[in-house]
């Protein structure tokens, strides 16, 4: 009796595969991580040792950080900037590092990344900055941050494709594709 008294309900066929197909216009085409010459490369067994050390390194930051030294127990956090509040060309120490709270360190990282975006080589300055920024960061990471380390990964990995001979700098980018790459997983397999 009430199925008599509905109104005809219209169904509407709607084709699904078309609006699968369909890519908004602003997406961008992202090209694959560049690949650098075998002999240039990181092996897996010094990856897998480097990420050992690195992670333990981390491991040893966040136990400094996190106890109560008086070197930083009066000292107000700040904000550090590279290249703003300090001289490019200074070195980052343990001090530095630490009086940054979490939200600064994640902060730096990502404007020191997007700074070395335009560069065509890295400094062994550069390096250290990247390299102790990734070690005090703190998990877990926000989106914005990890898309940071996978344009690190993609900026490194481009320098190191253009490099034809082992030097100090294939060194540390190496070091720096395996820290952005392979401990914070934003290498693509």
């Amino acid at each position: 009796w009430e199925a008599n008294q509905i109104p005809k309900v219209k169904v509407a066929k709607i084709d699904l595969s078309a609006a699968r197909k369909e890519q908004t216009p602003y997406m961008p085409e992202i090209p694959d991580i560049p690949k650098c010459s075998p002999d240039l490369c990181a092996s897996k067994e010094w990856e897998d040792s480097f990420i050992t050390y690195f992670s333990e390194t981390r491991l040893a930051f966040l136990e400094l950080d996190s106890s109560d030294g008086p070197s930083v127990s009066g000292a107000v956090k700040n904000s550090c900037k590279p290249g703003i509040s300090f001289e490019p060309q200074i070195d980052p120490t343990l001090t530095m590092i630490r009086k940054m709270d979490a939200v600064s360190r994640a902060a730096t990282l990502r404007n020191y990344i997007d700074m070395i975006q335009s560069f065509d080589t890295l400094s062994r300055n550069d390096c250290l900055w990247l390299f102790a920024l990734c070690v005090a960061v703190e998990p877990p990471l926000d989106a914005e941050t990890c898309a940071s380390l996978r344009s690190m990964l993609r900026k490194c990995s481009t320098i190191l494709a253009t490099k034809s001979e082992m030097d100090d700098e294939v060194v540390m980018l190496n070091i720096l594709v395996a820290i952005s790459g392979v401990y914070f997983g934003q290498y693509q397999k």
